[in-house]
């Protein structure tokens, strides 16, 4: 009885979020290999250069962190785009923001996220597509409870979002596709830097961007469930002894 419940005990210590995905991205001036153009290189807009984006989920909720070269204290202008496709419908090649950008592997999802430390922080709003339009499923200045943003990490340089697992349709086991874009303010703004990309997107405000190859996660049982799964085995074992 007594290992049973050793073993009990430290399956309860493993509960948690799931080992993140980590998804690197090239960073500086496209001319020394780098993907983000001098055109915002010399500008100092190191905010909007992608250094990687992490993910990981738990029983509820999707985990996203992105990370960029610059400090996000710093800046009250950045803007940090999720495109999803989850399969659920043929997509859009349009995000809902509008901004000029071609996701050329098609959105089923998508989450538009500030990173607004001069004003309120870290926000974003979660959109679907139905397959004709776009629609609003919640936003921080709302009830909050599909799309939260995490500003804890900005003077890393790490914007921090979750978004709920049921808002998406997906549940353990699904993989879904994805790309990562910072932006500006403007409604007719590109993608400055694509995780999608290891080139440079644009080369100007005023031209717009298209994604590469989508990356893909899927969506992997937590160490809690694990955790049950095995605690269930001891019990029967026990049982049977």
């Amino acid at each position: 009885m007594r290992k049973t419940l050793t073993a009990v005990a430290a399956l309860a210590m493993i509960a948690g979020a799931a080992q993140a995905d980590v998804y690197s991205d090239n960073t500086g001036w496209h001319v020394s290999g780098g993907d983000f153009h001098d055109f915002f290189f010399q500008q100092s807009f190191d905010h909007l250069d992608i250094a990687s984006v992490e993910v990981t989920n738990d029983a509820t909720n999707l985990y996203i962190d992105i990370t960029v070269v610059g400090d996000l204290d710093a800046t009250s202008w950045g803007k940090y785009l999720i495109g999803m496709n989850t399969g659920a419908n043929a997509g859009s090649t349009a995000g809902a923001w509008g901004r000029n950008i071609d996701w050329a592997g098609g959105l089923t999802h998508f989450a538009g996220t500030w990173a607004d430390d001069g004003g309120s922080g870290a926000g974003g709003e979660l959109h679907s597509y139905d397959g004709a339009a776009w629609g609003l499923v919640d936003a921080t200045y709302l009830a909050g409870t599909e799309i939260q943003g995490d500003d804890s990490g900005h003077a890393a340089g790490t914007q921090g979002i979750v978004i709920s697992l049921a808002a998406l349709g997906l549940s353990v086991g699904d993989t879904f596709t994805f790309d990562v874009a910072s932006t500006g303010g403007g409604g007719g703004d590109p993608g400055v830097d694509h995780l999608s990309l290891s080139s440079f997107s644009t080369d100007d405000w005023g031209n717009g961007s298209t994604s590469g190859a989508f990356l893909s996660y899927t969506v992997v049982p937590t160490p809690g469930s694990m955790a049950i799964l095995g605690l269930g085995g001891l019990v029967g074992l026990r049982r049977r002894r």
